[in-house]
């Protein structure tokens, strides 16, 4: 069914109009009406009908108007304007304006209408029919255009006679010509992600606007999609950078004005020789990954002829950054651990730190949180598994997506443990008990135990000083200096040997440690003890 809209001030005109003829039985169905050419506009703009019947002379906007605007927005509608016979200087102005046809009001009688709704059909299937044509010829050039650039790639752009004669097929010039490489993200913050119809549809209509651009220009393209980047291949002996700045504001210009889309852009100096195109490409695809410090929200336009990445040690950045993002998740603290991880993002981006050295860091922290803290969650439905995460780090197009990634891994991790029941904190504080009791004799700490429970020591630390009383060092150290007493009742044991049975390391911090837990030395403490069994 093609959908019909009705504009006219008089209400009966309009009741005539939907119920002179059988609509549907002609392959029309009527889905708005309004009584003046503002109120049909904005019916237009919700409905999107294939025709429009509309009067011309209205309050407020007339129907001259309307068919300039409604012309304006869709070249396809189909428009019938209602004209009297004293008003038929107005209908030549509708027609000089977009309309399709025109029909004397006093002959809105049922064949009449139908003959003139029948015509209007056609036009309509007829375009259809070229459209469907069209689009069918555009999509086979394109998987072609899309095969040889890939081919291109895969040969490093060794140009064999196979691939000449698919280059002049597509009329891809490859001698005598100028080359250039570059990347378009079309950001589509301002769209559901949920909504993969409609990103898709503004993908595809600002695509077409760069299309129309090259096309005016007689550039041809090769093109390849990938990491939601639009990656071309443009050739023709009038690139310039000028004439490609001229293009791509063009493009960012209507993105904006259309769609509310911002769009990024980044380039290389056109080049001449088809030689040189395997060094460039390989040039261009390590630059072009600037395009991961790019917000979503701003427009950009970059040669990145210039552009040098940096290198940092990971493992420095680990030390500095993964504990404390630890030790703040373990304190249930999410405005620290996110302001964190803008901090080190903030620090990749101002100095150019090569994505792939960004994204192995991301990685080894996501992977730090699951050893501190994946037992409490392996169960939970709301968080994704290691390898997930890992997985959309190493994909992820852009920073921002990593940074939201983490915002919402650490958010939830933040619940679960704000969410854990006291019996089960008590379960991991007796464990951690049962650890201790069995290894104080050994050199361990806070990190041993936290290690063999698999979660963070910040964590446990926190719990166990809820449940406990007292921080766990002070719980071990209390332990051993309990053990040290009872073996001190035993004349044959010596302080130099009960020091080492008890896990301290030196005897000068075994003393300082019994002193301060029992009040006395070592030595006080024997004496008192000769002395309460003699008495």
């Amino acid at each position: 069914m093609y959908r019909v809209l009705i504009v006219d001030d008089e209400v009966l005109v309009r009741v005539g109009l939907k119920t002179t003829i059988d609509w549907e039985n002609i392959g029309f169905t009527v889905v708005a009406e309004a009584s003046n050419g503002e109120q049909g506009y904005e019916q237009y703009k919700k409905y999107k009908p294939d025709v429009i019947i509309t009067d011309i002379r209205m309050p407020k906007k007339d129907g001259l108007w309307l068919v300039e605007q409604a012309r304006k927005e869709n070249p396809d509608v189909k428009i019938l304007v209602l004209t009297c016979y004293d008003e038929f200087s107005y209908a030549r102005k509708a027609l000089k304006v977009g309309a399709d046809d025109y029909i004397l009001k006093s002959e809105v009688e049922d064949e009449e209408l139908i003959s003139i709704m029948n015509k209007i059909k056609n036009k309509i299937e007829a375009q259809n029919r070229k459209k469907d044509k069209h689009i069918k010829v555009r999509k086979n050039t394109n998987d072609m255009k899309r095969a040889l650039f890939d081919d291109m790639i895969k040969l490093d752009f060794v140009i064999d006679d196979k691939l000449k004669e698919r280059c002049k097929n597509l009329e891809f010039p490859y001698i005598n010509t100028k080359f250039v490489f570059l990347s378009i993200v079309v950001n589509n913050e301002n769209v559901s992600k949920e909504d993969v119809d409609r990103i898709r549809q503004i993908n595809q209509a600002v695509m077409n606007i760069f299309y129309e651009q090259l096309s005016e220009r007689n550039i041809e393209y090769l093109f390849t999609i990938a990491d939601k980047k639009y990656n071309f291949l443009l050739s023709s002996s009038k690139l310039s950078i000028s004439e490609l700045k001229r293009i791509f504001l063009s493009v960012e210009n209507a993105a904006k004005q259309y769609f509310d889309t911002p769009v990024n852009v980044v380039y290389i100096n056109p080049v001449k020789e088809l030689s040189e195109l395997e060094q460039i490409y390989k040039q261009y695809t390590k630059k072009s990954q600037i395009l991961f410090y790019k917000t979503e929200h701003n427009a950009s336009i970059i040669i990145i002829n210039n552009i040098t990445f940096n290198d940092v040690n990971v493992f420095d950045l680990k030390n500095e950054y993964n504990k404390q993002v630890i030790e703040y998740i373990g304190q249930e603290n999410l405005d620290a651990s996110n302001k964190l991880i803008i901090e080190v993002s903030k620090y990749f981006r101002e100095n150019i730190i090569n994505p792939k050295t960004a994204k192995i860091f991301y990685s080894n922290l996501v992977g730090d949180i699951f050893n501190s803290f994946g037992q409490l969650f392996v169960n939970n439905k709301d968080i994704n598994n290691l390898e997930y995460y890992h997985y959309q780090i190493i994909n992820c197009g852009n920073q921002e997506g990593i940074i939201e990634l983490f915002n919402g891994l650490i958010g939830k991790v933040i619940e679960v443990l704000q969410n854990l029941t006291h019996d089960h904190s008590k379960l991991l504080v007796n464990r951690a008990i049962n650890y201790i009791e069995n290894n104080y004799q050994q050199k361990i700490s806070l990190e041993d135990v936290a290690m063999d429970l698999n979660l963070s020591k910040h964590y446990l630390c926190n719990i166990f000083k809820k449940d406990i009383g007292k921080t766990m060092s002070l719980y071990i150290n209390e332990l051993r200096i309990e053990q040290a007493k009872k073996m001190l009742l035993k004349p044959d044991n010596k302080i130099k040997e009960i020091f080492e049975k008890v896990g301290f390391s030196n005897q000068q911090y075994f003393s300082k440690v019994f002193k301060k837990i029992t009040g006395m030395t070592v030595m006080e403490y024997k004496e008192k003890q000769k002395y309460k069994i003699n008495m």
